[in-house]
C-alpha cells in the first residue's frame, strides 16, 4: 500500500458499516477492501468514487489504442 492510501470504517450507532478506501484508483480500492467486505457480509450498497471511474476511463482508453495498434 502506497502512504497516501488508506482505509476508513464507519460503524453508525444503528449498526451500519461504511468503508472508504482513500488514496486509492481504479479497482484497486475494491482489491484492497474486499478482505473487510468478505468477512462483514452482505454488501447493501457500493458507491464508486470519481477516481473509480477515471482510472478505469483510462485503462480503457489504453486499452483500444493498443487495440488499433496491432
Amino acid at each position: 500500500m502506497k502512504s497516501n492510501e488508506h482505509i476508513e470504517v464507519w460503524i453508525s450507532p444503528e449498526g451500519a458499516i461504511t468503508i472508504d478506501a482513500k488514496g486509492f484508483s481504479g479497482s484497486s480500492c475494491e482489491d484492497a477492501t474486499r478482505f473487510l467486505e468478505e468477512e462483514l457480509g452482505t454488501i447493501g450498497r457500493r458507491q464508486r468514487t470519481r477516481d473509480w471511474y477515471r482510472r478505469n476511463h483510462n485503462q480503457t482508453h489504453n486499452e483500444n489504442q493498443q487495440e488499433q495498434q496491432t
